[in-house]
């Protein structure tokens, strides 16, 4: 029989369909037919090119490219193309092989007989498919095939052949064993070969990669979406998971301090009618493939799910479960109790993380975890609570105990505390003269002990499971199944969870051990400081003066992020500023196979960049501690700030390394009148230190719709590094025209956490040396700054470093590519000055051409519509 081509049977599909009402062009990337709705930048090329070449290898990669280069879009449109090419060459594989079984089976019937019938040594009647009986459904989607009940006493050479067929993995290797020892008929060399390919394979031979597409933010993640349904051809079930805050609809949760503990007491309670009906919205036809929100966001969800009185939280978990495309804020992927509670399973899998740049920091936050006295105080009290109803006893006496003792020892007098400022105390641990693991010992967490509470608290969650399948058995006509004296809170079990992961991780031989820091944190309690409640003495007299917070600080992001590493086919980090590249594989303990640094898609004549040593009146521009309290500095740089403020058009966005400093220039500023004289050029609007979400909103659209209305000023917006300014917003356009960088954001040097990571550093030689590491947080700050204007391959912009520093060729090396070929230095401002105005003459000039253009093609588009 002639090996079968691919033209013996039916074409074969992948598993995404392409919506033919979306203009796109098939471009051949590395191998894949990617679909892209217009003729793709150079930089979008390379990174699509990129992309496909590291998940075809199943490798990690790292891809820098500036904002505005139509980033997202690539990302999207190379992994879905690959993904859809990698499944049908998964079938195609499949059908080979199946197609070889069978010929194996047609002209060996004996081995066939003795593999898989009564007399074969390794045959069971009754053995069925291997299976895994804790998989949860749909985790990871395979293309097995069809398994009918051949498992009987029936040994025709049908059942035989189904039995091959449905065991393919065991056929398959039996079959390569064979021909070992003997000469099989009826297969060929590129028969074995093709099998030996397959075996290789292992289970990629027939996973299909799920996708995870983390970003930071929801607002970013609702982007993506966007880009997706709306730009790419690419339709395939996709799901998004977002928090309880952004989806719960119940007018009682919504109101709540925490939405979370109390959608939880709701649902077990049996008191939320949303929660009994979330599956109605999986039956939702706008949601089905085809249906207009197929490609969903959280807004799209809620929108469903309100009118038919059902939980778009629970639905989206649900839905999420079998799709193939998951978007979601990237700490659900990081943090390992959320990524269990989301139920996301990375095994063979893809993860995206988009707006990487703070990726190292995160991941140590997500291995970290603290505890107050005030949480363990309720711990105890709920445990008490349960130990009087007569529920567990044992087990939850064992969970009061393990608070008691940890709150007690927060709690005792006369601590030491190595490190202290103005109104937080910090001891630390190892110290010379106590090693964790005689902390440990003294806490009496044992390793016996410590069993223990994880045999309670797994008895415990047993228990709450079997309540809230009783209640669901009874349905939301029967009141108060789980009562609240009937267990204790799912805050009071993440307490307890949070600290099992952690202590496994500190325990004497774990491979983590040396990785963390324990500390004792006490603060002012916040809720005294207010004046309103000194009013009110009676009030709080029994509120403590001082919280104690215990800590476990990971300095290691690799304790999270190597798991996951193990885990995924490839991780892809990328972001517009993920410059210096240096650290990421050290840090995160993860190989990197590949780089990308991608060019800006904006002409270099369309944007300047200047780095000026001296300012007007020739004082050195260097924001150190030291220097920026002298008032000749502080003098000199408003100078700047005034001469650049009033030749800038539209927006302007100033950065500086603190809120110390700013508060400080802005001061003297008002002060000697320069403030006043700066605006009669620009309004001037001051990023607030602290303040809520709702008060940053109102400033910035205050900003923008300043800058929306005609006025012959413009206006100047001031903020730090790392602040609400410089992270994630859009500033294209006339929004923002230039950006200021006064100093270099280096990290808070007596900040404890600060302190350990450097030491740490030095003590694991594989690691980059404390000081390197310190100096990259900084460089990252400021590239992230950089890339708050420019975000289109038609915008303009200037970019102005006020610092000494960036002068020096070794510092301008660690900027983001697109900046550091393109860096222009001046020793005296009124060079840079005078480069700076021709820049913007040039521009605004060349603007004042092309508007009539813009216009009349605006006109005709109409035109063609209107017809």
């Amino acid at each position: 029989m002639p090996k079968p081509t691919d033209t013996d049977s039916p074409a074969i599909q992948g598993d995404i369909r392409l919506d033919s009402s979306v203009k796109s062009t098939m471009y051949y990337i590395g191998g894949v037919p990617v679909h892209f709705p217009f003729v793709p930048y150079p930089s979008q090329l390379g990174m699509m090119n990129h992309m496909i070449r590291a998940l075809t290898k199943a490798q990690n990669t790292m891809i820098e490219s500036p904002t505005g280069s139509g980033k997202s879009l690539a990302l999207l449109c190379a992994t879905l193309a690959w993904r859809q090419s990698f499944v049908v060459r998964q079938r195609k594989m499949q059908e080979n092989v199946r197609q070889i079984i069978t010929r194996f089976c047609m002209h060996n019937t004996m081995l066939l007989r003795s593999r898989y019938g009564s007399n074969g040594t390794d045959t069971d009647p009754d053995k069925k498919p291997d299976a895994d009986p804790d998989k949860k459904p749909d985790a990871m989607e395979t293309d097995g095939l069809e398994k009918p009940d051949i498992f009987s006493n029936n040994y025709s050479f049908v059942t035989l052949q189904a039995r091959a067929q449905t065991l393919q993995s065991e056929t398959v290797d039996f079959i390569l064993d064979t021909s070992k020892k003997q000469t099989l008929v009826g297969l060929s060399k590129d028969d074995l070969a093709t099998l030996g390919e397959y075996q290789d394979a292992g289970k990629s031979a027939t996973q299909r990669p799920r996708i995870f597409f983390g970003t930071r933010t929801h607002k970013q993640v609702a982007q993506l979406v966007n880009e997706l349904r709306s730009k790419t051809p690419y339709r395939l079930r996709t799901a998004v998971l977002g928090s309880r805050a952004q989806t719960c609809t119940h007018p009682k949760a919504k109101r709540a301090e925490s939405v979370d503990d109390t959608c939880r007491q709701l649902r077990d309670d049996n008191n939320c009618g949303a929660y009994t009906g979330f599956r109605r919205v999986l039956g939702s036809k706008k949601l089905a493939e085809g249906g207009e929100l197929e490609i969903w966001d959280l807004e799209d969800i809620v929108s469903v799910a309100r009118p038919l009185v059902a939980c778009s939280y629970y639905a989206s978990r649900e839905l999420a479960a079998t799709a193939k495309l998951v978007f979601c804020p990237y700490n659900y992927i990081l943090d390992p109790a959320v990524r269990k509670a989301a139920g996301i399973e990375l095994e063979g899998n893809i993860v995206i993380l988009d707006e990487a740049h703070n990726i190292e920091n995160a991941a140590r936050d997500a291995g970290s975890f603290e505890v107050s006295d005030l949480q363990l105080a309720s711990l105890a009290h709920e445990c008490s609570g349960m130990f009087d109803h007569g529920i567990l006893r044992n087990e939850h006496l064992v969970l009061k105990s393990l608070a008691d003792t940890l709150a007690a020892w927060l709690q005792r007098d006369g601590a030491a505390f190595e490190y202290c400022d103005y109104e937080t105390q910090t001891s630390v641990w190892p110290k010379p003269e106590c090693s964790v693991d005689t902390l440990l010992t003294d806490l009496a967490l044992t390793p016996d002990y410590i069993s223990q509470v994880k045999s309670a608290q797994a008895k415990i969650e047993d228990y709450i499971a079997s309540l809230r399948t009783q209640s669901n058995e009874h349905g939301p006509e029967d009141p108060e199944l789980l009562p609240r004296d009937k267990h204790v809170s799912a805050g009071a079990l993440r307490v307890v969870e949070g600290l099992l992961r952690v202590l496994k991780h500190v325990a004497h031989g774990s491979k983590f051990a040396t990785d963390f820091r324990i500390a004792v944190v006490r603060h002012p309690n916040p809720e005294l400081r207010t004046s309103l409640k000194r009013k009110r003495q009676s009030a709080f007299e029994s509120k403590p003066a001082f919280i104690n917070t215990l800590s476990f600080w990971t300095m290691n992001p690799g304790v999270v992020f190597s798991e996951i590493a193990e885990q995924t086919r490839s991780i892809v980090l990328t972001s517009g500023t993920l410059s210096p590249l240096d650290s990421y594989a050290s840090e995160l303990q993860v190989d990197f196979a590949s780089t990308l640094e991608a060019n800006h898609v904006i002409a270099p004549s369309r944007f300047c960049a200047l780095a000026v040593e001296c300012g007007p009146s020739g004082v050195r521009l260097e924001a150190k501690y030291r220097t920026s309290d002298q008032l000749e500095f502080q003098d000199d740089v408003g100078e700047a700030i005034r001469a650049i403020a009033a030749r800038s058009p539209d927006g302007m966005l100033v950065f500086m390394p603190s809120y110390a400093l700013l508060n400080k220039l802005i001061a003297r500023w008002e002060a000697t009148g320069r403030l006043a004289e700066i605006r009669s050029h620009k309004t001037v609007f001051v990023e607030p230190q602290g303040g809520t979400k709702d008060q940053f909103d109102k400033l910035l659209l205050s900003y923008r719709k300043h800058l929306s209305e005609p006025n012959e000023t413009g206006a100047v917006m001031f903020g730090v590094f790392r602040g609400k300014v410089s992270e994630g917003i859009d500033f294209s356009d006339h929004f923002c025209r230039t950006v200021v960088n006064i100093g270099i954001p280096f990290p808070a040097f007596k900040d404890v956490k600060v302190m350990l990571k450097r030491e740490y550093n030095n003590e694991h030689t594989m690691l980059l040396n404390g000081s390197k590491w310190y100096d990259i947080q900084a460089f990252r700050a400021v590239n992230q700054a950089l890339g708050r204007c420019l975000r289109h391959k038609d915008d303009w912009g200037a970019i102005i470093m006020l610092e000494a520093r960036f002068v020096q060729n070794a510092n301008i090396a660690r900027l983001s590519k697109w900046v550091r070929g393109h860096m222009h230095v001046f020793g005296r401002f009124e060079d840079a000055k005078q480069y700076l105005d021709a820049f913007y003459d040039e521009r605004i000039s060349e603007d004042a051409k092309d508007m009539p253009q813009v216009l009349d093609a605006e006109e005709n588009v109409t035109i063609v519509l209107d017809e």
